[in-house]
C-alpha cells in the first residue's frame, strides 16, 4: 500500500534506586529565574524507552529554566514498569525530603500506597502519563482516548475497501493504555469492513512486539494493518514485517511520537503514530511542581491534546526537533506566568 512483593525483591529495588541517586541522577542548578534551593524529586520508570528520554528532557530544560534542583531516579533495567520497584524509588526520594516528587506512575492502582506516604508526610505529589486511583496535588496527561481515535479512524480511512486489522496491546493495568485501545477500537468502526482479527498483548516492548507481530503474521498472511499502542511496539513489529519484505505493504501504525517512529514514517516503513507530547508533558509537569513549591496557583488537573503525525505533516517533526523543544519550552513557561 505504498504510504505508507516479596521482602528481598523490595529490598534489592530500593537498594538499586538508591545507586541511581548516589551515581548522579541528581539533576542541575544551573542558573535560572528560580530558587535554587527548590528540589523536586521526580521517578520516571525507565529513560531507555525514548518517550520518556523526551519527557525527562522537557523536565531537565525546564528545571534548568527555573533554577530548580531536578533529582531524578529511575527503576532497575530489569524492572522498569514493575510497581514494587518504583515504590521502593519513592521512598527512597520521601527520604530526601523535596519539596515535591513528580511521578510517571508504573500503575493506577498498586503505587498508591507510596504516593499516600509522601502526601501525609507533607510531601506534594505531581502525577504525569496516567492518572493514579488516589489523591494528588496535580496531574498532567495527554487525552489518550482522543490519540487513539485519531489512530483509528486513520486506518479506517486508508482501508477504504476493509481489510484484516491487528493489534499489539500493551501492559495491562495502565489507564492511558486501555483509553488508547478503545480509542482506537471507535475509531475502526467508523469502517465495519475493517476487522480486528487478532489482538495481542507485546508489554510496551519492542523486542515483544517483534515476536508477537512475527506470530500474528504467521497467523494471518492477509493482513492489511498493524496497531501498536506504542511506538516501541511498533518499531518492534517493523522488524517482522521487514524480515518478510512487508514493510511499506502492511499498514503500521504507532502511538507516542517519538523519533524513531519520525523517521520511520519519512522513510515510508511507518504510516503514523500519536504525538503524546513527551517534550511538552515534562515541561508541564517541572511548571505544576514549582508552582506547587513557591505557593503559587496552579491546575489541579491539565489534559493536553494529541496529534496525529504522518508522512503529511512528519517533516515538521524531524527538521528542527531543538528550536521546537525551545518554542514549546517557552509556550509552557509562558502559560503558567512563569517566563522572565
Amino acid at each position: 500500500m505504498g504510504y505508507q512483593m516479596n521482602r528481598a525483591s523490595a529490598l534489592t529495588a530500593l537498594i538499586a534506586a538508591g545507586a541511581m541517586v548516589l551515581a548522579g541522577c541528581s539533576g542541575s542548578t544551573n542558573s535560572g529565574s528560580g530558587d535554587d534551593s527548590i528540589v523536586i524529586g521526580q521517578s520516571l520508570p525507565t529513560l531507555d524507552n525514548p518517550w520518556y528520554a523526551s519527557f525527562s528532557q522537557g523536565s531537565q530544560d525546564m528545571a534548568d529554566a527555573l533554577g530548580v534542583e531536578l533529582r531524578l531516579v529511575t527503576n532497575p533495567a530489569s524492572t522498569p514498569y514493575e510497581p514494587s520497584a518504583q515504590i521502593a524509588s519513592i521512598e527512597n526520594l520521601i527520604a530526601q525530603r523535596p519539596d515535591v516528587i513528580q511521578i510517571d506512575p508504573t500503575s493506577t492502582d498498586a503505587i498508591n500506597g507510596a504516593i499516600d506516604e509522601a502526601r501525609g508526610q507533607g510531601i506534594p505529589v505531581v502525577t504525569d502519563g496516567i492518572n493514579v486511583s488516589t489523591d494528588v496535588d496535580a496531574s498532567v496527561v495527554a487525552d489518550n482516548t482522543q490519540g487513539g481515535e485519531l489512530a483509528g479512524a486513520w486506518v479506517a480511512d486508508a482501508l477504504a475497501d476493509g481489510g484484516d486489522v491487528a493489534v499489539l496491546e500493551g501492559t495491562p493495568g495502565r489507564d492511558i493504555i486501555q483509553q488508547r485501545q478503545d480509542g482506537f477500537a471507535a475509531g475502526l468502526s467508523t469502517n465495519p469492513d475493517a476487522t480486528v482479527v487478532a489482538s495481542q498483548i507485546a508489554n510496551l516492548s519492542r523486542e515483544e512486539g517483534q515476536t508477537v507481530a512475527e506470530n500474528i503474521l504467521q497467523a494471518n498472511p492477509d493482513l492489511s494493518a498493524m496497531w501498536g499502542a506504542s511506538d516501541s511496539m511498533a518499531l518492534g513489529a517493523l522488524e517482522a514485517l521487514k524480515a518478510q519484505g512487508l514493510n511499506g505493504q502492511v499498514l503500521l501504525g504507532g502511538f507516542d511520537g517519538t523519533p524513531d517512529a519520525f523517521t520511520a514514517i519519512a522513510a515510508g516503513d511507518m504510516a503514523f503514530t500519536i504525538d503524546q507530547v513527551p517534550y511538552e508533558m515534562g515541561a508541564v509537569a517541572i511548571a505544576l511542581s514549582y508552582l506547587i513549591a513557591t505557593d503559587g496557583e496552579h491546575d489541579s488537573e491539565v489534559i493536553l491534546d494529541t496529534k496525529l503525525v504522518d508522512s503529511t505533516n512528519v517533516a515538521d517533526y524531524l527538521d528542527d526537533a531543538d528550536a521546537a523543544n525551545a518554542a514549546t519550552l517557552d509556550a509552557v513557561l509562558a502559560r503558567y506566568d512563569l517566563a522572565d
